[in-house]
């Protein structure tokens, strides 16, 4: 099983999480690349899926959620799991919390800093219940969540 939860495009991050991406709430009502070099290039070929309205409507799940807890794995190469008091599913779930996977909980999107910590509020979509990154999750803002709902509206 292969796992998205995070993406990079081998360049040095901003320490100070005011990096150069350019995630959907900076492009009105469209959704764009997340990973943008400051020269404009895009460094998406380390994404499998570039961050669109469709490819996130592809996506098996999407929910509003709050981080609850984060448990670190015993095994350096397992996952780690994260559990969500879900506020809205999207698509493809139920009930009021879900435990994802993911491999990053500091950086699982470069749409903007998603450090995963207990409290954080968030927009969620993946696969096999791994949380995606490259986009795929996010902060929440209103002007997002009106994205997500749109993607799966239909």
């Amino acid at each position: 099983m292969v796992a998205l939860t995070a993406c990079s495009d081998g360049r040095d991050s901003d320490p100070g999480g005011g990096g150069s991406a350019s995630g959907p709430t900076e492009a009105g009502d469209e959704l764009t690349d997340p990973i943008v070099a400051e020269d404009g290039s895009s460094g998406l070929a380390s994404c499998a899926f570039e961050f669109t309205r469709e490819t996130l409507a592809e996506r098996e799940f999407a929910f509003e959620g709050t981080v609850e807890a984060i448990s670190e794995p015993a095994a350096m190469d397992a996952p780690i799991e994260v559990d969500f008091a879900v506020a809205r599913w999207f698509h493809g779930g139920e009930g009021t919390t879900v435990t994802l996977k993911t491999y990053d909980v500091s950086g699982t999107s470069l749409a903007g800093d998603l450090g995963l910590e207990a409290g954080e509020r968030i927009l969620a979509a993946g696969d096999d219940a791994f949380l995606w990154g490259c986009g795929f999750s996010m902060p929440y803002t209103d002007q997002d969540a009106d994205l997500f709902e749109e993607a799966f509206a239909g």
